[in-house]
């Protein structure tokens, strides 16, 4: 244990983070109901929504709104915004801050084509000029504190985030996090945190490293190669729902107690449930359930047999009960175990391109091989 980093308290602004760790925007998945999930399990020290245009945001756009819903309870959480227009991110940031944003988080790090086309997320990158100009305008638009996601650069040619970051920072930035991938590779290969070394030279503000983050031990790993101030995990927290907190108490050289397949069981069940409560009818839960599914069942014991049987199915209560049936198997076979490789270490012929086959975690060969 000797071997882990020790870390101070991550300070943005006046919020002091009381984990040093955070919850990635992940497009159609950190809705309200997932970070509730997330922050409920422990060890969470900051949320943020998923990525909302500024363009919607500011002509009052109900999806939008949707999407920048906070619970009351959670807190501190920050609203992503993305866009390359000043004035607009001015406004969106302003919005954001009035809907309940304990900050406002500006997104340079998606590499989407949806995002990217319209020169924004990561594209800024290529423009520095203009994401000093958007740095300026939302930090002038609000008062509560500003942070900013970004890639290592536009590729391999042009690995500009230590000089984006101190611009950041310069403009009043409070916080920087960094993906340890370029644009072009989008969530090809693996995260190089050791590039992210050179942002936490060039900058005073704390810094979250991102990307790859899939175990206790990889959070290790990444803040010793990257010198980072804390980690930002995302498809990682889709494979264990539990990750931030186990790393939590892994940085505090504290033992994790495993959560109990009741446990397990009992947590996706009320995460449904307030999925259920936030849509209309049980029709819109219901692809957002399967989903989420597949992906927590990906790799483990069983899985394959029970996402088989759930994707063919078409009520709620059938799901839920096919569910019961899955916990009750692994007790049945003694596989109470079956969650335990999830601390382990990932080969890398095990992780896939998001592209491929976004947020989930394991090759479609690898559970076919179970």
């Amino acid at each position: 244990m000797s071997n882990i980093p020790t870390l101070k308290p991550i300070q943005i602004g006046p919020i002091t983070l009381a984990h040093p760790t955070a919850l990635a925007p992940m497009e159609g998945v950190t809705d309200k109901a997932f970070r509730n999930l997330i922050r409920n399990l422990g060890g969470c020290g900051l949320t943020v929504t998923e990525f909302i245009s500024s363009e919607s945001l500011t002509r009052q756009d109900q999806k939008a709104w949707k999407m920048a819903e906070i619970d009351p309870d959670e807190h501190p959480v920050s609203i992503q915004i993305y866009g390359r227009e000043p004035e607009k991110m001015a406004i969106a940031a302003r919005e954001a801050q009035e809907l309940g944003a304990d900050i406002v988080d500006l997104n340079l790090g998606c590499p989407s084509k949806q995002v990217t086309s319209g020169c924004s997320g990561s594209a800024l990158m290529k423009e520095p000029d203009r994401a000093a100009a958007i740095f300026k305008a939302v930090k002038q638009a609000i008062s509560v504190p500003m942070t900013v996601k970004m890639r290592l650069g536009w590729d391999d040619d042009h690995l500009n985030a230590p000089d984006i970051a101190l611009m950041a920072q310069d403009a009043g930035a409070s916080m920087i996090v960094v993906h340890g991938r370029t644009r072009t590779q989008m969530y090809k290969g693996l995260a190089d945190w050791s590039k992210v070394k050179a942002v936490k030279a060039n900058i005073q503000v704390p810094l979250l490293v991102n990307g790859d983050i899939l175990t206790a031990q990889d959070a290790v790993h990444a803040l010793k190669e990257s010198s980072a101030d804390g980690v930002m995990v995302g498809r990682g927290s889709l494979r264990d729902p539990w990750i931030l907190n186990r790393i939590s108490h892994h940085l505090r050289s504290e033992i994790f107690e495993e959560p109990s397949l009741d446990q397990r069981h009992q947590h996706l069940l009320t995460y449904f449930g307030i999925l259920r409560q936030g849509v209309k009818s049980d029709q819109q839960a219901l692809g957002r359930i399967k989903k989420v599914i597949g992906m927590f069942t990906r790799g483990l014991a069983l899985g394959d047999e029970l996402r088989e049987k759930i994707f063919h199915l078409y009520e709620i209560e059938a799901i839920y009960d096919v569910l019961a049936d899955y916990f009750d198997q692994l007790k049945r076979n003694q596989l109470d175990d079956s969650f335990a490789h999830l601390n382990q270490a990932i080969a890398p012929s095990e992780l896939i391109s998001a592209q491929q086959e976004k947020y989930i975690v394991y090759q479609r060969q690898y559970d076919q091989n179970r």
